[in-house]
């Protein structure tokens, strides 16, 4: 498919290359009104592929409609490579994805993206592009696939407490934005006491605090993840990595060079913990009720 989008490419760009320039015989002349009914030179010759235009009598409509075509074939030709781009990353970005897990869930269909089983931590809690995983690995620190759009796109949440989380990006809050930045575009990013941004419960306890805040920053040698009410650990949603707190972390709630995952339901001051289970997923497609 490549060898044939390039060769298709190659062709057009070859089309849109030929210009008029000036010269001898087989050029445009400088000589030619502003006058849209202008005679243009008696030795004016134009080319195009498989075909030359020797014109004694030419008007300027049809040099400016030639000159338009050159125009629309280059913008094709861009079209065409910017198309051949864009199917070169979906082959290459997710070689594992029929492999991940899927669950349906509250009227959708869900493929996990990130998960986490007891192990050994890496240096950043986002640290590889979705689809770089094996569904056997016992964790996977999946950023969310290239191909999705904020404004569309969902996640779910599921920890070994059989809590289950649903949130709704949304480029226009600044909390959620903020998550988006951190688990599409691997970009460092924090709100403080911004806008809330809660999950809908799919199942077990709800939040005990507004969640309104989002940090997504190294700690202790590990790039970490934090979303709860104040950058602090305490009441949080999404934990993972080390503990958090403001510019550094609490010895009061986190052990120093402990890493692992919160439950998502955290009654009080529950750091991440290595013995936790998580597990997050985008939505992949709404799936319709029956007699729709």
């Amino acid at each position: 498919m490549r060898f044939l989008f390039g060769l298709l490419i190659a062709s057009f760009a070859a089309a849109a290359s030929v210009e008029p320039s000036h010269g001898h015989g087989d050029t445009f002349h400088e000589a030619v009104s502003q006058d849209d009914q202008c005679i243009c030179r008696t030795d004016l010759t134009v080319n195009l592929p498989e075909r030359s235009l020797q014109a004694q009598q030419c008007t300027c409509q049809e040099i400016q409609r030639i000159l338009e075509e050159g125009v629309q074939l280059k913008l094709r030709v861009a079209e065409l490579e910017a198309k051949v781009a864009e199917l070169e990353e979906e082959l290459t970005e997710r070689p594992n994805e029929n492999e991940y897990a899927t669950l349906e869930s509250d009227g959708a269909r869900w493929r996990a993206f990130w998960w986490y089983k007891p192990n050994a931590w890496p240096t950043d809690v986002l640290q590889v592009e979705y689809g770089s995983c094996s569904r056997d690995d016992r964790l996977c620190f999946g950023r969310l696939p290239r191909k999705l759009q904020e404004d569309e796109a969902e996640i779910l949440a599921t920890d070994s407490s059989g809590n289950a989380y649903r949130w709704a990006f949304n480029s226009i809050n600044p909390t959620a934005h903020a998550a988006w930045l951190a688990f599409h575009d691997h970009v460092e990013s924090k709100v403080t006491n911004g806008q809330t941004w809660d999950p809908r419960v799919i199942s077990g306890t709800p939040p005990k605090a507004a969640q309104d805040s989002f940090v997504y920053r190294k700690q202790n040698g590990v790039v970490s993840l934090l979303l709860d009410d104040d950058n602090c650990d305490c009441l949080s949603t999404i934990s993972m990595g080390h503990g958090l707190c403001n510019t550094a972390f609490s010895t009061d709630y986190a052990q120093a060079n402990v890493y692992g995952v919160d439950q998502l339901y955290d009654s009080h001051c529950q750091p991440p913990l290595p013995g936790n289970q998580l597990t997050l997923y985008f939505k992949e497609s709404d799936i319709e009720s029956p007699g729709e």
